[in-house]
């Protein structure tokens, strides 16, 4: 499989290995009988009970991002509430607002205790879909980190001097802007399916199951899937970076189906390896990550340290699956960078390292106050 990836990559230079990787497996499961139908039903579930929330949330988030306000210039001006603003920038879904802050350390706009606030606020792109399947969670998980930010910034701040790295502020372009063939009429005939997508989620988030079969056809897993299948396509043929699609400034129906595509290929990544892996253990492999106990939390704040959106993305689904307790959801979200975390290392590497390392103290402490003192109320 890796050889075969390697050889379209080279027929199809602007596709990026992993992409490839990753949807040769895609191609294999579909290929064999006993996961066919799973990976169908998976790739169905997650159109209707991710895509068509996250979508809409991600529409509606942008939609409220288009205003005159300059962010960059006010933080500037107001270097002394720089935690705040930080913290502000790092808890907006996605990682836009901590790629800004992580381009205004270059610059010593804002301080090493500022970036560290972002890093420990953000969650990533992993928060549009917390936000659209748990609402109620997101409502006690994002504020929390959003304070427990402001409190280990100006924690940071006092020990400023002893902590922060040194660093010559040097000008480095993160990505060289990449040119997206990806045919227009694949988003033209997604933003057609997002639309029914959008009205199956709604019922199923109800808990109303429905379906139309017509001659032995069930048209919602076909609508479904065929959009779960556009998302992957979207998502492979598009050569821009994840990191490029996060920090996207122009507010288009283009980039905002980009991002949900991009979330939407991980999060069927994370319902194929639930229902594959309880296909093959008989359906008793995620009751035995209860044995884990006091673990759990820890072992999710350790994935938060690596890079990317995808990997969160994967425990937010363990959470939303109820394989995880809040306690380890809190952890992941306090300690994740998301892809922030790139061009940060690009940036200063010393800096990023330092920083996310320490961001998994609070995570620590918050999480494990949470699982021993809160979750057994």
């Amino acid at each position: 499989m890796v050889e075969l990836a390697f050889k379209l990559a080279k027929i199809f230079p602007s596709l990026r290995l992993a992409k490839i990787i990753l949807f040769l497996i895609f191609v294999g499961l579909f290929s064999i009988q006993a996961t066919r139908d799973i990976f169908i039903q998976s790739a169905s579930n997650a159109f209707i009970s991710v895509t068509s929330f996250v979508a809409v949330t991600i529409f509606l988030f942008h939609f409220l991002q288009k205003t005159s306000f300059d962010l960059q210039t006010f933080l500037h001006r107001h270097k002394k509430f720089d935690i705040l603003i930080a913290a502000f920038l790092g808890i907006l879904p996605g990682c836009g607002g901590a790629i800004m802050v992580m381009t205004l350390y270059v610059k010593k706009a804002i301080s090493f205790s500022a970036v560290l606030t972002t890093l420990v606020a953000t969650m990533g792109d992993a928060a549009f879909l917390l936000i659209a399947a748990k609402p109620k969670a997101a409502l006690i998980i994002l504020p929390l980190a959003y304070v427990v930010a402001i409190v280990t910034g100006y924690i940071a701040k006092i020990f400023e001097k002893s902590i922060a790295p040194e660093f010559t502020p040097r000008t480095i372009s993160i990505e060289e802007n990449t040119v997206n063939n990806t045919p227009k009429f694949f988003y033209y005939l997604w933003m057609i399916l997002i639309i029914p997508g959008i009205i199956f989620g709604i019922y199923n988030a109800f808990g109303q199951s429905l379906s139309f079969i017509v001659s032995g056809y069930d048209i919602v897993t076909i609508i479904s899937f065929a959009g779960a299948l556009l998302s992957v396509f979207i998502w492979l043929f598009n050569p821009t970076s994840d990191v490029q699609i996060a920090e996207c400034k122009e507010k288009t129906a283009i980039s905002v189906t980009d991002l949900t595509c991009f979330v939407t290929a991980w999060v069927i990544v994370a319902f194929l390896t639930f229902d594959v892996i309880n296909y093959f253990t008989g359906g008793s492999m995620f009751e035995r990550i209860s044995f884990l106990g006091p673990l759990v939390p820890l072992v999710a704040i350790l994935v938060g340290f690596i890079p990317g959106c995808g990997p969160q993305i994967l425990i937010t689904t363990l959470y939303i699956g109820g394989h995880i307790p809040m306690a380890a959801q809190i952890g992941n979200a306090i300690s994740n960078d998301g892809d922030a975390l790139f061009p940060a290392i690009v940036i200063s590497p010393k800096a990023a390292i330092l920083a996310t390392l320490y961001s998994g103290i609070p995570a620590v402490i918050v999480s494990y106050a949470w699982y021993y003192l809160v979750s057994k109320f």
